[in-house]
């Protein structure tokens, strides 16, 4: 217990910093939403991973800055430093992270096809041929086809007029 006031100074100063903190966190948060753009079920997972996180770093900043006690000016710490960092630094981390993480993600991606560049010529290699032959036999397929139907529609046409002309009077 701290009650004098260099210790509850240090108390405030903090949970200033761990606002700070929980600001970044929640920073990171939101550029990973970003990122991922979740569905309802994951969503809440993840929310309720970030609320684990956050409510694991409060504990920690309290119970090694005053062994867990509970006061006015913890909470206006947290608050204060959270609104700190959201107004001064928020903006910045923001668009460095973004930045970052696509010149990563653009990376990896031309690393990947260049790790895939010998399946794709492959595949164009035997795709093209198959396609061809594909083409090719399924068009002899339907002359075929048209070649078989074609004495049930002689016998039809044969039925057809032999009414019209046996009827015929």
């Amino acid at each position: 217990m701290a009650s004098s006031v260099e210790g509850q100074v240090y108390i405030f100063f903090a949970t200033l910093y761990g606002g700070i903190i929980i600001g970044f966190i929640y920073d990171i948060y939101r550029i990973f939403r970003y990122f991922s753009e979740p569905r309802k079920i994951v969503s809440f997972i993840e929310d309720l991973i970030f609320w684990i996180l956050v409510s694991l770093i409060a504990l920690f900043i309290l119970f090694f800055s005053n062994f867990g006690e509970v006061r006015g000016f913890v909470f206006l710490g947290f608050i204060s430093g959270a609104i700190i960092y959201n107004k001064l630094l928020s903006k910045l981390v923001i668009t460095t992270l973004v930045k970052i993480l696509r010149y990563l993600f653009r990376g990896i991606k031309i690393i990947f096809n260049i790790m895939l560049f010998p399946f794709k010529k492959i595949k164009s290699y035997i795709y093209t041929p198959y396609k061809k032959v594909k083409t090719y036999i399924g068009n002899k397929v339907k002359r075929l086809r048209k070649f078989l139907k074609l004495p049930s529609r002689i016998f039809y046409d044969i039925k057809k007029h032999t009414k019209s002309i046996i009827f015929k009077k």
